[in-house]
């Protein structure tokens, strides 16, 4: 093998080269790290707010000095957010009361509970502590009415305990199981009653059918097709005649109508008109839903600028919720009046702006350590 040539044999380099390496990487280095100290608290709490972490944005800005050039600067930002703070603090609190009033606590308690994460209040935590103490209270004894009554066989007992229970807590997983056992047997018998009504209807066995449509309205008080068959039932014995022909549609609308003339004498016209509108969706030349419709509407028409009126002044207070339900009662009434129309639609588009928002604020709360500080 031939000798390797003196300039291919390796030799270590002269020690100023071995510094220099180093050398080249601290300065790169401190070339980074000096870009990155360009930036600003400012800048670093902007984008903290931004990505929606509006709690670790104020703390940055706070944390700028007094003699900083940047302090007047973060003041100003620390007062808008502060207002934006308290402005969405009132609009839960506002939430919080609307259903509380209606009864459905559980959503009740947690936007007093967001209201608290924003602006700790000892008045409100006073408040929530003692909804969910009730809240509690109430959920074990409705869960315990239910089990009771679907073990004895009283399925319309149940299910009355059961819509009980979703509007105190919707979120309540506690029911869940007996819920499904419950809706499942609640269907499924309601569905065989229906079809043992039917088939007697079919046969001119009347009796027999009125007495399944009855059972049926024993489990489901509002059922349009069993209400429908009764109406139909009625009217064939008062008319002398042994059956009576009808389309399902015609059906089901004739229990529409009869679900909107029994909220109407219940005293809830807002609701009948809702059903009214039901009926002629099914059936649009049902006669008596469309005398119906117009007869309440012309009744009620003097209601409308009184319902705009006090939407205003819930909006003004800034009830939304509230509002927003006075203004659709007006529409119920009055479908083309153009100010109640733009009075909802500018209502619904600030719900929909504040849900997006609170979506941010309780992803940033539990996100991680920005979102607790």
């Amino acid at each position: 093998m031939p000798p390797i040539p003196p300039q291919h044999i390796w030799s270590a380099p002269p020690p100023g080269r071995l510094r220099a390496a180093p050398t080249v990487l601290a300065i790169a280095l401190g070339i980074v790290l000096g870009l990155l100290s360009c930036t600003s608290p400012l800048d670093t709490a902007e984008r903290e707010y931004q990505e929606g972490d509006r709690l670790a944005a104020l703390e940055t800005w706070r944390a700028v000095p007094p003699d900083s050039a940047a302090y007047a600067a973060a003041q100003e930002r620390i007062a808008a957010v502060e207002a934006e703070f308290n402005q969405l603090t009132q609009r839960y609190v506002q939430r919080g009361r609307y259903f509380e009033d209606k009864g459905r606590l559980a959503e009740s308690v947690l936007n007093y509970r967001l209201a608290l994460r924003l602006e700790p209040d000892a008045e409100i935590l006073d408040h929530v502590q003692d909804l969910v103490r009730i809240l509690a209270s109430r959920r074990m004894e409705l869960h315990g009415q239910l089990r009771e009554r679907a073990a004895a066989g009283d399925l319309s007992g149940a299910r009355a305990m059961l819509q009980s229970l979703r509007e105190l807590d919707p979120f309540w997983s506690g029911a869940v199981a007996d819920e499904q056992e419950l809706q499942a047997s609640w269907r499924n018998e309601i569905d065989r009653l229906l079809a043992v009504g039917r088939l007697s209807f079919d046969a001119s066995q009347l009796q027999a059918a009125e007495r399944a449509f009855r059972d049926v309205l024993a489990l489901d008080g509002s059922n349009e097709s069993a209400l429908g068959y009764l109406a139909f039932i009625d009217r064939a014995r008062a008319e002398g005649a042994a059956t009576q022909t009808a389309t399902e549609a015609e059906i089901r609308a004739e229990g529409f109508y009869r679900n909107a003339l029994g909220l109407e004498a219940r005293g809830d016209p807002y609701a009948a008109i809702a059903l009214d509108l039901e009926a002629l969706a099914a059936d649009p030349e049902h006669i008596g839903a469309r005398d119906h419709l117009a007869n309440t509407r012309a009744r009620m028409n003097e209601e409308v600028p009184r319902l705009i009126e006090a939407g205003r002044r819930h909006y003004q207070r800034e009830d939304l919720h509230a509002a927003l339900d006075d203004w659709r009662r007006a529409l119920l009434i009055d479908p083309g009046n153009a100010q109640a129309h733009d009075y909802a639609g500018r209502a619904e588009r600030l719900l929909e702006s504040l849900e997006r928002l609170r979506d941010t604020r309780e992803t940033a709360v539990g996100a991680g350590p920005g979102a607790g500080r």
